[in-house]
Formats: structure tokens, C-alpha cells, sequence
């Protein structure tokens, strides 16, 4: 973690460091990335176990890649994983950015320039003992779904890290026409 394309947030006792194994988006591209949670209260808390959703804030101009979950799913209830207190755990994966930035007539329209993570977690683990280092990366239930969207809410704590300057890859620009290749004229062969 000692590299330069490091960000780092802390709020309310949890820690989150992460690695951005790359220095540009482009609309689609993954970007792969490796990071960190320290939890460092005296309480067990919970991360959900789902893929990475990004944001885009075009008046900022930051890219928010989204770890675990505001709110459950209406349907399924996703595995939570469990930091325990003083526990740190390591996680790699990729975020797409599956965001549309809307292209301007202008050619000095500002693109995305930054990102950022930000860590969904639960500070009160008690509510959802069933979903708990399960095996299954969700479970199909809508009654209990409905019943812990409240209390989902409500427990729902956020870390942010700090932004990392990324450049902007357009894929719009087409590529560049292949050289012409060369023909010979006037040296026929009889």
C-alpha cells in the first residue's frame, strides 16, 4: 500500500486504504483496484458482499466507486462479511464505469478527473445474523428483504477516501486510418 495512486478515508473508527492499480478511466474499462477495511471500534461490523457500483458527479467531476450497499436488494439479501474489532481485511476486484457522460459541442468540455471510494458498512451487525459469512453470495427472501429495509437504513454508516487525480480516455474518437499500402506501377512483368 505504499504506492503513489493510493486514497486513504477514515470516519467514525473504520478505516478504509485502497491501491488503484491504474491512472485512466474510459467509458466500459474496468478499473482494477485493491483495498483495505480496518475496523477499529470495539463492535463487529458488516460489508456487503456485491459488486462495485460507480457514480459519476459531473459538476465535481469525481468518480465514486460505491463498496457494499445503501439499501438491501428487493428481493435478495446479499452475504454481509464481518470485520471484526481490530480486524483488518483485504479485498481486490474492478469497478466498470457504467456511467454516460453527456458529450458537448465544445471541445474544452471537462471530463471526469477524479476518483474516490466510498465504503457502504453496518455498525450493528445483530439485525442480520442470518446473512452473516454466509456461503451463498445472497439469499432470496422479500418478506425479510422488506422487513430490513428500514432497519438496513438506519445502520448504514459511510467511509469516503480522499479523490485521486485519473485522466479521461474517450472512446469516441475514432481510430486512426490505416497507412496506404504501397502499389508499384510501371514495373510489369511479361
Amino acid at each position: 500500500m505504499a504506492e503513489p495512486r493510493r486514497i486513504v478515508g477514515t470516519e467514525s473508527s473504520v478505516r478504509v486504504d485502497a491501491e488503484i492499480r491504474t491512472d485512466t478511466v474510459r467509458p466500459g474499462a474496468p478499473v482494477p483496484f485493491t483495498y483495505e477495511i480496518t475496523n477499529q471500534r470495539t463492535e463487529t461490523i458488516a460489508v456487503a458482499d456485491m459488486l462495485p457500483v460507480t457514480t459519476y458527479d459531473a459538476e465535481t467531476r469525481i468518480i465514486t466507486v460505491n463498496i457494499g450497499s445503501e439499501v438491501p436488494g428487493e428481493h435478495l439479501l446479499p452475504r454481509l462479511i464481518t470485520i471484526a474489532p481490530g480486524e483488518k481485511k483485504s479485498f481486490s476486484t474492478s469497478a466498470r464505469m457504467a456511467f454516460a457522460i453527456q458529450r458537448a459541442a465544445d471541445p474544452k468540455q471537462r471530463y471526469a478527473a477524479q476518483l474516490r471510494i466510498k465504503v457502504n458498512f453496518l455498525g450493528d451487525t445483530k439485525p442480520f445474523t442470518e446473512l452473516l459469512d454466509i456461503s451463498e453470495k445472497a439469499v432470496q427472501d422479500p418478506k425479510r428483504a422488506d422487513e430490513l429495509f428500514p432497519v438496513w437504513l438506519e445502520e448504514n454508516e459511510v467511509v469516503y477516501t480522499n479523490a485521486i487525480p485519473m485522466r479521461w480516455a474517450a472512446t469516441d474518437i475514432p481510430p486512426p486510418s490505416p497507412a496506404p499500402i504501397p502499389t508499384r506501377r510501371g514495373s510489369r512483368r511479361p
